[in-house]
C-alpha cells in the first residue's frame, strides 16, 4: 500500500482515471477519515519541457479549489509534492458522476433538474466572483449524491481571468462536446464559457443524451460551431437550457435570468415535452444566426429506468401544483417590500454577497476571533489570510475606512458548553441568511446597493467552536461576523448603517 505526504495519506485503491490524473481512495491517518488523493499522471507523448505547464496546472486546480466556498464545490484538503510527483487531497464523495446517474436511471425530472442547475449554477457564481473560470464543465464532472447538494469537480484546467494562459503544444485541453463556439473559436476565456457548459450539461441531465455528441472529435466541433439544439421540455427549464446555449455570448443567458427562470422551474408546475430532438445547421455565422431549422432525423430518448432508491436531490423540492401561483406571488411582490422594512428573512444570498470565509485555526483567517473589535468601522478588508483586527484598524464612521460591521450573530448562545459543531453547510444557511436579511432591510442605506455594494459573512471553524477554559473561564467563538463595503473596492466616507 503506497503512503504519501510524509506517510500521512494512504492510498488503498484506485477509483477512478481521467485526462490528467488518477483519483484513489486514501486514508488519513491523522484524522482518521476517508479522503479522495489525486495523483498528477502526465501523458506519455508530452515533451520534457512542456511537462513543467502540466504540473503548474494541477497545482493550480490545488490553489483555485482550496479558495473557493461553496456547498456545490468539492473541498480541497491538503496539496503533497514529493519525489517530482503532486498529490492533491480532497474530500471524498461516495455518489456517482451525472452521466453515471443518467445511464442507469434515465433522464432527470424537472424538479430534480432544476435543483441540480441551482447548485451548479451557485457553484459557478462562487468561482466567477474569485476571477475563476472552471473550463471544463461536463456531466462527468458532476456529483450527485443521494443526500446533500451535488458537486462539482476538477478544477484542473480552471484559469484564473488574470493569470497568463498555460498552454502546451497540439493539445486541446476540456471536452469539445461541452465547449462554447466562442472558445473553440479561441476567444479569451470569459464565465460566459462556463454558462454555455452548464446549459449542454443540463441538457444531457434532461434529455440522456449529449447535444453536440458525435462519431468524431471534428464532427462535435463542427456540430457546436454550426447547430442550435433545441431542448424537448418547455416551460422555464426549456428556456434556461435554451438561453444558456446560446451561441453569441452577447445574448447568452446571464446570472440572474437564469435564477429567475430556475425559481419558476422550482415552483412553477410541469412543462410538457415537445417531441424529438431536433437539430439543425445555423444559417450565418454561429454569433448571430437564427435558431436551426428542424430537418435533423429524431433522436430516440433513453427510457427512465427504475430502481430501489431513484435519484435524490437534497433540495429537491415538495410539488406545489396548488399553491405555486401564490408562491410565486409572494415571492415576486411581497417579499421584496417585507424586506424593505425587515419582517422577512432575505434569501440565503445575493449577487452582493462575497464567498463565506471561516474564521479561527485552520480557518481562511486563522486568529482566535474578531470579538476584540469594538468600532463598527474598520480599515480592514476580510479576505483568506487577512490580518488580526487591532486599535489601529478602528476608525470613525466619517473616516476613511473599508468596510462597516453589517451585523453579529449568535449561532449558538450557550457559549460555555459543549455543543457539536453544526458543520459548515449549515453555518453558511445561517450566516448568509441572517446577513442577507439585514443587507436587504432598510436598515443598509443606499440606491441599488445591491450592484454598488458588497457583504461578507465569516462563520467559526470547528476548532474555534470548541470551548476553551483559561482563568477558570470556559467560552467559544459562536459568533458569525457581517461586514459591509464597496463594491469596487474604494474608502467608505461616511455610515452606510442607519443609527
Amino acid at each position: 500500500m503506497r503512503e504519501v505526504g510524509n506517510r500521512r495519506y494512504r492510498l488503498v485503491r484506485e477509483l477512478g482515471r481521467g485526462g490528467m490524473g488518477s483519483v484513489w481512495l486514501g486514508q488519513d491517518t491523522v484524522l482518521g477519515r476517508d479522503v479522495a488523493v489525486k495523483e498528477l499522471l502526465l501523458p506519455g507523448h508530452v515533451p520534457a519541457d512542456e511537462r513543467a505547464v502540466y504540473r503548474e496546472r494541477v497545482l493550480r486546480e490545488a490553489r483555485i479549489a482550496s479558495q473557493l466556498q461553496d456547498p456545490a464545490i468539492v473541498t480541497v484538503y491538503d496539496l503533497i509534492s514529493e519525489d517530482d510527483q503532486t498529490f492533491i487531497v480532497m474530500e471524498l464523495i461516495n455518489a456517482p458522476t451525472l452521466d453515471e446517474a443518467v445511464d442507469l436511471d434515465g433522464p432527470l425530472g424537472v424538479r430534480e433538474a432544476a435543483t441540480l442547475a441551482a447548485q451548479l449554477l451557485g457553484a459557478l457564481e462562487a468561482a466567477h466572483s474569485s476571477g475563476v473560470v472552471h473550463r471544463d464543465v461536463k456531466p462527468g464532472n458532476v456529483m450527485v449524491p443521494a443526500r446533500g447538494p451535488a458537486k462539482l469537480t476538477d478544477f484542473g484546467i480552471a484559469q484564473s481571468l488574470d493569470d497568463p494562459r498555460l498552454t502546451a503544444t497540439g493539445t486541446l485541453i476540456g471536452s469539445p462536446a461541452y465547449m462554447s463556439p466562442e472558445r473553440l473559436a479561441g476567444g479569451p476565456a470569459s464565465p460566459a464559457w462556463d454558462l454555455w457548459a452548464l446549459g449542454a450539461t443540463l441538457f444531457y441531465a434532461t434529455e440522456g443524451r449529449g447535444a453536440f455528441d458525435r462519431p468524431t472529435t471534428s464532427a462535435t466541433i463542427l456540430a457546436v460551431m454550426s447547430e442550435r439544439p433545441q431542448p424537448r421540455v418547455t416551460g422555464p427549464l426549456g428556456e434556461l437550457i435554451a438561453g444558456l446555449l446560446e451561441p453569441d455570448p452577447q445574448r447568452r443567458l446571464g446570472v440572474a435570468a437564469a435564477h429567475r427562470l430556475i425559481e419558476r422551474a422550482l415552483t412553477g408546475g410541469e412543462p410538457q415535452l415537445t417531441g424529438p430532438v431536433l437539430t439543425g445547421p445555423v444559417s450565418g455565422p454561429v454569433t448571430s444566426g437564427p435558431l436551426a431549422s428542424s430537418s435533423a432525423p429524431p433522436v430516440p430518448v433513453p427510457p427512465r429506468r427504475k430502481r430501489p432508491v431513484g435519484l435524490i436531490l437534497s433540495a429537491t423540492l415538495t410539488p406545489l401544483f396548488l399553491i405555486g401561483a401564490l408562491v410565486l406571488l409572494f415571492i415576486t411582490v411581497f417579499k421584496p417590500l417585507l424586506y424593505n422594512i425587515g419582517i422577512t428573512d432575505g434569501p440565503a444570498s445575493t449577487p452582493a454577497m462575497q464567498p463565506v470565509l471561516t474564521l479561527g485555526p485552520e480557518g481562511d483567517i486563522p486568529h482566535d476571533s474578531l470579538w476584540g473589535s469594538s468600532n463598527a468601522c474598520l480599515v480592514w478588508t476580510p479576505a483568506k489570510g487577512a490580518p488580526k483586527i487591532e486599535s489601529k484598524n478602528e476608525v470613525g464612521c466619517y473616516a476613511e475606512h473599508d468596510v462597516e460591521r453589517l451585523d453579529k450573530v449568535y449561532a449558538d448562545n450557550e457559549m460555555q458548553k459543549d455543543v457539536p459543531y453544526p458543520g459548515v453547510e449549515k453555518l453558511t444557511k445561517i450566516g448568509g441568511t441572517e446577513c442577507t436579511r439585514t443587507f436587504l432591510s432598510s436598515k443598509v442605506l443606499g440606491e441599488d446597493k445591491e450592484k454598488t455594494l458588497r457583504y461578507w459573512v465569516i462563520i467559526p471553524t470547528a476548532e474555534a467552536w470548541k470551548v476553551k477554559t483559561e482563568n477558570g473561564y470556559r467560552s467559544s467563538d459562536r459568533l458569525i461576523y457581517c461586514f459591509v463595503g464597496k463594491a469596487d473596492g474604494s474608502k467608505l466616507t461616511e455610515p452606510i448603517m442607519k443609527s
